[in-house]
């Protein structure tokens, strides 16, 4: 997978500030509107809107630390605001909203955990693919999507804007073509399959024989062809 793709907020720690003052200034205003209307006016639930942009935060506890701050303003405004219903009753509909408020910050807390922790894992496994002692290529369509800096050298491509982008049929010396074209198909129908001996066309038009292994996987949420290339 290509983490330099990975779009997620909580991985965005520059908008920190800019997400936490937009948390802070609704929370304010839907405080200040709570505390003016009357008990019976459900203006609470607008508290829903700064949960959910917690999730926006890096800090993975913010949807259960907002929570508790949004139960203590609640009851404050329980008191502070104009009374047209029995406090009973309003007491029990703020109780009642709270517990959903619970349970959606346990939710979002979950989903930031998750995704982070799904984060790390793609930081993980691109750090292994680059520091790699074979070259890596990935195939998405027909097309070079990914090649790592071993598979760069293979290639003599200097530099990796020169591959990206490219038909990988062209890098394949064309005796080769047929074979490995079946091969890739075999690939993306799930088959993990050996290629002995393949000539790959470098930069400078010289060749160089390999060895590659060819196997199935998913980019950008597309079937596309991982190829691993040794020295034979």
């Amino acid at each position: 997978m290509d983490t330099e793709r990975l779009i997620w907020p909580v991985q965005r720690r520059d908008d920190f500030v800019r997400i936490f003052a937009y948390i802070t200034l609704a929370t304010f205003f839907i405080f200040i509107i709570d505390i003016t209307t009357p008990l019976g006016v459900m203006i609470w639930i607008l508290y829903l809107i700064p949960l959910f942009l917690t999730a926006y935060l890096s800090w993975k506890y913010a949807p259960l630390v907002l929570t508790g701050v949004f139960i203590i303003l609640m009851a404050v405004s329980l008191f502070l605001s104009p009374r047209d219903i029995s406090l009973e009753y309003a007491l029990l509909n703020r109780a009642f909203f709270a517990l959903i408020l619970v349970i959606a910050s346990i939710f979002i807390a979950g989903y930031i955990s998750n995704v982070e922790g799904l984060a790390l894992s793609e930081e993980r496994y691109r750090y292994l693919i680059e520091w790699s002692p074979e070259g890596i290529i990935v195939v998405n369509k027909g097309e070079i999507a990914y090649v790592n800096p071993v598979g760069i050298r293979f290639f003599g491509a200097d530099p990796k804007e020169n591959l990206i982008g490219r038909d990988i049929i062209d890098v394949i010396d064309p005796e080769g073509h047929a074979i490995f074209r079946q091969r890739s198909a075999q690939a993306l129908l799930g088959a993990h399959v050996n290629s002995d001996k393949v000539k790959i066309i470098r930069q400078d038009g010289s060749d160089v024989t390999v060895g590659m292994y060819i196997a199935p996987m998913f980019w950008n949420g597309e079937k596309a062809i991982q190829i691993v290339i040794r020295n034979t």
